[in-house]
C-alpha cells in the first residue's frame, strides 16, 4: 500500500513528466520534463520494498495505460518482435517498466521523437546495454546524436561483458561508421588479439575495411579465381581468422568466423556443406570442372564450403567447450588452417 504522500507526488510526476523510470536500488522515480529537466520522488516504503515497488509501478499502469493488472502481459510477448503499435510508445514510457522501455527500444514504429526518452528511460537500468544493442540495429539511430551516447556507453560497457555472443554482437556494433573514433577502433583491435571473440566482430562488420597494423601487403593478383585472396584485404582477413581459430575456446566464436569465411569465399559452384570430407572432395570436383590444377584454388574452393554447420552438430551432441572444442575438431580445424596457411602464403 503507497502512502498518501508518495501516492499525491507520483500523480503529480505523471501529470508533469514525458517519460518515467524507477530506480529499484535506490528507490526512487525519476521524471522527464518537457524542457529535459529531472524531478526525483525519493519512496518512503514502510514494509517491503519490493512489493512497494511494485505498488507504485502498478499505480503508474493504471493511470497512464488504465490497467489494473500491471503491464499488460501482450507486451510482454511483444517486447522483442517490434509489434509495438506508435500509439502507445509515449505512454509505454511513462510507466516506469523496463520491459515496456524494451518494446519501445524494438518497436519498428520507433521515431527520432521519442529516441532520446527511451535511452534516458534506459539510464542506469539492468537492461541499459541491451537496449543500446537493439537501438544500434536502427539506421536512423546511427546518424542520430543519441547514437554517439549509446556507443559511448556500450564502449565503457564492453570490459565487464562476459557473454561471448553479447560480445561479439556489441563490437560489430560499434564499428559502424564513425560512432566511435578510430582510436576506439584501434584499442579494439588490439584487444582482439587477446580475446579473439572482438576480432569477430571486426570480420563481420568491416570486411574490406580491416585495420593493416602489420604491414600486410597484397599476394600475386595474375590468377583471377585468387583475386579476392590475394588481395591486401583479402589477406588481412584470412590471416585474422587464421588467429581466431588458433586461439578458439568458444562455440559461438567458431560458428560466426565459419560463417564469415564461408561467406567471404564463396564460388557459385561452391556448396556448404556438413562434412570437411566433403567439402574437400566438393573442391576437387569443382577444380576439375573448371579445368585447372592449383592447390591454392582448391584450398580457396574447400574454404567456400565451411560453414557452422560442420561443427555444430558436434559440439551439440558432447556438449563442448574450451579446449575440448580444438580436440573433438581438429580434423576439421586442421583441414581449415591448413587452406589459411596455404593462402596466406606467397608462392
Amino acid at each position: 500500500m503507497l502512502t498518501p504522500e508518495d501516492t499525491l507526488r507520483l500523480n503529480v510526476l505523471i501529470a508533469t513528466c514525458v517519460a518515467i523510470r524507477v530506480d529499484i536500488y535506490k528507490l526512487a522515480v525519476v521524471g522527464l520534463t518537457e524542457n529535459k529537466k529531472e524531478q526525483t520522488i525519493t519512496l518512503n516504503p514502510s514494509g517491503d520494498s519490493t512489493k512497494y515497488i511494485k505498488a507504485v509501478q502498478k499505480l503508474l499502469v493504471s493511470q497512464i495505460l488504465g490497467s489494473m493488472g500491471g503491464y499488460p502481459s501482450y507486451l510482454k510477448r511483444w517486447s522483442r518482435m517490434g509489434q509495438v503499435g506508435s500509439s502507445n510508445l509515449k505512454s509505454l514510457l511513462k510507466i516506469g517498466n523496463i520491459e515496456a522501455v524494451v518494446a519501445v527500444a524494438n518497436s519498428q514504429n520507433l521515431n527520432d521523437e521519442v529516441l532520446d526518452l527511451v535511452w534516458w528511460c534506459a539510464t542506469n537500468t539492468d537492461q541499459q546495454a541491451e537496449i543500446g544493442r537493439f537501438l544500434l540495429t536502427r539506421n536512423f539511430v546511427i546518424k542520430h546524436p543519441i547514437g554517439k551516447q549509446i556507443a559511448d556507453y556500450l564502449l565503457e560497457f564492453l570490459p565487464f561483458t562476459d557473454d561471448t555472443t553479447q560480445l561479439i554482437d556489441t563490437t560489430n556494433l560499434l564499428l559502424q561508421e564513425d560512432l566511435i573514433s578510430p582510436q576506439a577502433k584501434d584499442r579494439l583491435w588490439k584487444q582482439g588479439q587477446r580475446k579473439p571473440a572482438f576480432l569477430v566482430g571486426f570480420i563481420e562488420r568491416m570486411e574490406g575495411n580491416l585495420p593493416n597494423n602489420n604491414n600486410t601487403i597484397a599476394l600475386d593478383n595474375n590468377i583471377k579465381e585468387l583475386e579476392r585472396v590475394n588481395s591486401e584485404q583479402g589477406q588481412i582477413m584470412l590471416q585474422t581468422i587464421n588467429h581466431i581459430l588458433k586461439k578458439i575456446n568458444q562455440e559461438h566464436v567458431l560458428y560466426r568466423t565459419l560463417e564469415v569465411l564461408g561467406a567471404y569465399l564463396s564460388h557459385p559452384m561452391v556448396q556448404r556443406l556438413a562434412d570437411i570430407e566433403q567439402c574437400q572432395t566438393q573442391a576437387e570436383n569443382v577444380l576439375a570442372q573448371l579445368g585447372l590444377d592449383n592447390e591454392k584454388i582448391k584450398a580457396r574452393l574447400l574454404l567456400a564450403g565451411v560453414s557452422e554447420q560442420l561443427v555444430v552438430g558436434t559440439i551439440s551432441a558432447h556438449s563442448l567447450a574450451g579446449s575440448a572444442i580444438r580436440k573433438k575438431l581438429s580434423n576439421v580445424l586442421e583441414s581449415i588452417q591448413a587452406a589459411l596457411k596455404l593462402l596466406t602464403t606467397p608462392i
